[in-house]
């Protein structure tokens, strides 16, 4: 996978978890809209303010250069995994490792729910 890909994937993965949450019976009321100024507890990558919630997302990435020999390969920057599939291929290559480290900062889906109406419910 190259690194756009992986960046992309990991980015929309998280807000669709967060949206999932937020659709789930039972549970806590996840980015809730209209908190009224609630004061959420300090956290170096969460802020909230004017009822827009954000966070960072930290990515700290190994990535393979590969010079390859076998026909038909390609080379290029990709993000690297552990593990790998070999299948009994001899091919003759270089790879240099390199790190990357960078944040993206993300504003967080809100939840649709009327989470004070819902408060209000008798239990049953």
């Amino acid at each position: 996978m190259n690194l756009s890909e992986f960046v992309k994937e990991v980015l929309t993965e998280i807000v669709t978890g967060v949206r999932s949450a937020q659709q789930a019976e039972g549970g806590a009321f996840i980015v809730p809209s209209g908190d009224g100024g609630h004061h959420y507890a300090k956290h170096d990558r969460f802020a909230s303010q004017a009822r827009i919630k954000s966070t960072i997302v930290d990515f700290d990435i190994a990535l393979t250069v590969e010079d390859s020999s076998k026909a038909g390969a390609s080379g290029g920057l990709k993000v690297w995994s552990i593990g790998a599939n070999a299948a009994g291929e001899r091919a003759s290559k270089d790879t240099t490792v390199s790190r990357v480290q960078f944040a993206v900062p993300i504003l967080l889906p809100e939840s649709q729910e009327e989470w004070h109406k819902a408060l209000r419910k008798p239990v049953e």
